[in-house]
């Protein structure tokens, strides 16, 4: 629904969404996708139906006009995730927009999505690369169940397109973290116990240099991550990371996002896999091709919704995914 709703305001196509998470727990819409569509309906002055909590189905019909806002607020009410919600924003914002800011509220960092920190760390860096100029700054950090995290983006329109190129990682450079905990996890040393997990682990397995920061943060309710980042000879950067829970020890933590980031290394991967998920809409516009380590049902999805706008433009061969640029 995210890709759908992002290429039907790009490309002006009205869109039905039906059976919405119908076989999740909790059916239909949640509040991240509720508010991330009502934002694109302003933004567009979209004709819409189903916009409300739980709805299974929903209708969106944009107008031709481009994003009308300079600034544009945005609350997701709870914790839900600013990750998801900007995976829809940017892409809208880099073809239709012509520059803006967004303000929004939520969760920064939760289970299933990525935080936002990879927006800072891998999304932008890369993407700047093929055209985007993108800015992101966390105001706050916000977890579970209370959120209250707050971010700022600021996005331009792609003036100069490239395409896509990652398939080739070359060795590993270097290998840098962030370990971040709410500061009533300070006394625990929670941070510090989830980076000299980590680590450890990595300083065992590879030769280049490994360095992950600490940081507490203010937040109204407690909540920990490690991010990892892995950067390569060839200009690839790799990305796993890893959430705290009330009774996992922070040292399992540590060791979780080690070794998600050792099997994304040791599979050849230049793009890891939650990028891949990532960049299938941004192929679409700027073409190219991209090495993951597994071609999730993620990735399979958004392939799918991608040719349902314009036609059959991806081939996947192996864990090799490459699109010529749709025509809008």
């Amino acid at each position: 629904m995210r890709t759908a709703s992002s290429l039907s305001c790009i490309t002006n196509t009205p869109i039905r969404v039906s059976n919405i998470r119908a076989k999740r727990k909790s059916a239909g819409l949640k509040s991240q996708h509720l508010y991330t569509l009502k934002a694109l309906a302003d933004l567009f002055r979209a004709k819409t139906a189903g916009l409300e909590l739980q709805s299974r189905e929903i209708t969106f019909e944009p107008s031709d006009k481009f994003i009308r806002e300079k600034i544009f607020q945005i609350d997701l009410k709870t914790s839900g995730a600013i990750g998801l919600c900007l995976q829809t924003l940017v892409l809208v914002a880099a073809f239709r927009g012509k520059g803006i800011t967004f303000h929004i509220k939520g969760g920064t960092c939760g289970l299933g999505a990525v935080p936002v920190d990879y927006y800072k760390y891998v999304i932008f860096p890369l993407l700047s690369r093929f055209g985007l100029s993108a800015n992101i700054e966390i105001g706050r950090r916000g977890y579970y169940p209370k959120g209250g995290g707050e971010v700022k983006v600021e996005i331009n329109p792609i003036e100069e397109p490239k395409n896509i190129l990652l398939t080739q990682p070359g060795k590993i450079l270097r290998i840098e973290g962030m370990s971040i905990a709410s500061s009533l996890l300070e006394q625990r040393r929670v941070a510090q116990r989830q980076a000299e997990s980590a680590e450890r682990i990595l300083k065992n397995k590879f030769s280049a240099p490994v360095k992950i920061d600490t940081e507490y943060a203010q937040t109204f309710s407690p909540g920990t991550e490690l991010n990892l980042i892995a950067h390569t000879e060839r200009g690839c950067i790799l990305w796993s990371d890893a959430r705290g829970e009330r009774g996992k020890l922070a040292e399992k933590v540590g060791e979780e996002a080690a070794q998600k980031l050792i099997k994304e290394i040791d599979s050849g991967a230049a793009c890891d896999f939650h990028l891949a998920d990532n960049f299938i809409p941004w192929l679409c516009f700027l073409g190219g091709s991209i090495r993951t380590s597994t071609v999730s049902m993620h990735v399979q999805t958004n392939i799918w919704v991608c040719e349902l706008f314009f036609g059959k433009i991806f081939e996947v061969l192996g864990t090799t995914i490459s699109c010529q640029p749709a025509k809008i």
